[in-house]
């Protein structure tokens, strides 16, 4: 419980004031970056709802048979929702799709329950559907299993909810009933229908530290180096670190060193637009990075050339001792840094951190980016 859910004291007191005074509300939306512990604190709070022999304060004494159940996502009353792919296509019938969709659904509740920092990663966009939230509605409409007891339904990556899913799901809050609690799990409230944010009780959730960040991506393998640069740019998200490399679940084909995968994909594409760009390359890398209207996946790659100019003015300063970040391109580095004055340098990085600023307005990304380098070689 402590580390997968370091760093939010806030709100799980919050979600424990609620426990002990009994005022629990109907609808809550537990909002922050993703992999910071949305999932695990709504299933200690839908295990505590269940328990059969809660503690004095509140929460569940996870040794009775309703919070064992709970904890291998087993229980009658609770379920757990996730966004899945649509598996649609590839030649797939609509019955082969949906077995596809159970199957995955199955995979991910297996994993959630094994592995408290899974976070599922899907190479196609993953969407609830309405029919998601029909089931949904059913699960709610049936009778709990114990007398008076709890039924919690908890919605993670509330946002992906498609337009008539999101409007379903609408109906179901303002409709409450007795002891059903809902939980949304959203990376911002805004993503979500405003009446749907109205009709929620808020719980916030706080990035994460950059170092732990790192120690776990250590531990699943990652270099130190590329350990830490992921860390420093992931903004707090380690669901955001993870994603970089680990495979999707519905990728083909085996799975990659785990140092070249999707960031140093995004790395390569952040030094193409800002460091080195060839003329006219603006959508093409934007697409190859699968950023052209990601603003999120947009500003991961600034960063990354942010560091990388960093480390250009660390070699500056302190030629081949320079302690880097990107010490697997100390050679690039190097060769950068002899054609790159330092003045240079600089002034990229004001560019770069302008354009950061301004990305989030209305600015379009390829907009973005073509000032960037148009102002970037007035720089060199």
């Amino acid at each position: 419980m402590a580390d997968s859910l370091r760093g939010q004291d806030d709100a799980l007191e919050l979600l424990r004031a609620a426990l002990r005074s009994g005022h629990v509300g109907h609808a809550y939306l537990f909002h922050g970056p993703s992999g910071v512990g949305k999932t695990r604190a709504a299933l200690y709070f839908a295990r505590a709802l269940l328990c059969e022999a809660r503690r004095p304060d509140g929460s569940p004494d996870d040794t009775c048979e309703s919070c064992r159940m709970a904890l291998a996502l087993r229980h009658p009353d609770l379920e757990l929702r996730v966004p899945l792919p649509t598996f649609s296509t590839e030649g797939r019938t609509e019955r082969q799709a949906e077995e596809a969709r159970s199957e995955a659904r199955a995979l991910i509740l297996s994993k959630v329950a094994t592995d408290p920092l899974f976070v599922p990663i899907f190479a196609k966009p993953a969407v609830h559907s309405v029919e998601d939230m029909a089931r949904a509605k059913q699960f709610l409409s049936l009778t709990a299993g114990r007398d008076g007891g709890a039924k919690v339904l908890i919605v993670k990556r509330a946002e992906a909810m498609t337009p008539p899913a999101a409007h379903a799901f609408l109906k179901m809050l303002e409709e409450p009933q007795p002891n059903r609690v809902l939980i949304l799990g959203a990376r911002q409230a805004r993503s979500l229908l405003p009446t749907i944010q109205s009709r929620c009780l808020h719980v916030r959730f706080r990035p994460l530290s950059a170092d732990w960040i790192a120690s776990v991506l250590e531990g699943r393998g990652v270099s130190k180096p590329i350990a830490q640069l992921a860390a420093a740019t992931s903004d707090g998200s380690l669901g955001w670190a993870l994603q970089q490399f680990d495979t999707p679940l519905d990728a083909a084909g085996g799975k990659s060193s785990v140092d070249l995968t999707e960031f140093s994909r995004l790395r390569a594409v952040a030094l193409d637009l800002f460091v080195n760009p060839r003329e006219n390359a603006v959508l093409a890398p934007l697409r190859k990075g699968r950023m052209e209207r990601d603003r999120p996946r947009f500003l991961a790659a600034v960063s990354l050339a942010l560091h990388y100019y960093r480390d250009l003015l660390r070699y500056h300063l302190l030629g081949d001792r320079a302690p880097l970040q990107n010490e697997d391109l100390r050679k690039r580095i190097a060769d950068d840094a002899r054609t790159i004055p330092v003045a240079s340098v600089a002034r990229r990085v004001r560019v770069l951190e302008e354009i950061a600023e301004s990305i989030q307005t209305n600015v379009t990304i390829p907009y973005a980016v073509a000032s960037a380098q148009h102002r970037m070689s007035e720089a060199a």
